[in-house]
């Protein structure tokens, strides 16, 4: 299959992965407090997030837009000049308003073949749902077999979250724009982990030792029971020097370290440590 792969960037995956698997990212914009809009993607399979996030950080009142319509139309119809289909990669339940755009452009992109799959995976778990479905793209005969691989990897991809948002059970992207989320420094963190499609809430409470153990402690719950075969992970803020601690656990897997993403860092606030893994 001659086929092209579009996410938008709350998807967390290394730059390389673009050109070795054909991704062509939509980024987002922030419209900062004196009503400047900066864009995320400065061109095609290229985009800045990092500059973004510190802007983020900086600006309090600063707000999130999602890639419009337009957005969608335009990289559809610059993809289908040198392919024959196109895979679009969003989530319904993280990024509702992105979802719905890209099916409102498949319908104005008639030169192209477009399928549009939902994933519920968020941040790191995304990173492993894109490379991983990716992969498969590259060897699959029909759209079938991609579905049934996407509902497969949506099922058995596990997340592990250390944050001060005491709302991802229910926040979401639902409509075009998103202000900034930041939390308190007396807000306790809380530890959540997803497994087969639930958010759980472990624990909650300020001590990060004991958080990267109680971590640590699952992971290897996990691993004594199957081999652990892909982890991702992404962090900011303070929470960045625990990372080599969880790291250690999975030290024979095979680690992806990603770069922050805005709707990662908009949702879980100035410092977070998001791990997961297939």
């Amino acid at each position: 299959m001659n086929t092209a792969i579009v996410i938008d960037t709350s998807r967390e995956i290394p730059d390389k992965w673009y050109s070795l698997y054909n991704i062509y990212p939509l980024g987002y914009v922030i419209e900062d407090s004196s009503g400047h809009k900066h864009v995320e993607r400065t061109q095609i399979q290229s985009v800045r997030t990092s500059e973004l996030v510190e802007l983020a950080c900086k600006d309090r009142k600063s707000t999130l837009l999602a890639p419009s319509i337009k957005d969608f139309v335009e990289l559809y119809t610059y993809l289908s000049e040198n392919y024959d289909s196109i895979i679009s990669l969003h989530s319904t339940s993280i990024t509702p308003a992105v979802f719905e755009n890209a099916i409102v452009a498949k319908k104005l992109v008639s030169e192209i073949v477009i399928d549009i799959i939902d994933s519920h995976t968020f941040g790191a778990s995304s990173g492993i749902f894109t490379e991983e479905l990716a992969k498969f793209i590259m060897e699959a005969k029909n759209i079938n077999e991609i579905r049934k691989e996407a509902i497969s990897l949506n099922k058995h991809i596990s997340s592990i979250i250390l944050s001060k948002n005491d709302q991802l059970k229910t926040i979401g992207l639902r409509k075009g724009s998103w202000h900034t989320f930041f939390t308190s420094a007396f807000r306790p963190y809380v530890l959540y982990q997803k497994l087969h499609g639930n958010w759980e809430t472990i624990k909650r409470g300020r001590n990060i030792n004991s958080f990267v153990s109680e971590i640590s402690k699952r992971v290897e719950i996990v691993n004594r029971a199957k081999e652990i075969k892909t982890a991702y992970i992404t962090h900011h803020g303070a929470l960045s020097k625990s990372v080599r601690k969880i790291k250690d656990i999975v030290s024979n897997t095979n680690i992806v370290e990603t770069n922050p993403s805005l709707v990662t860092h908009y949702l879980l606030g100035n410092n977070y440590v998001d791990f997961a893994f297939l």
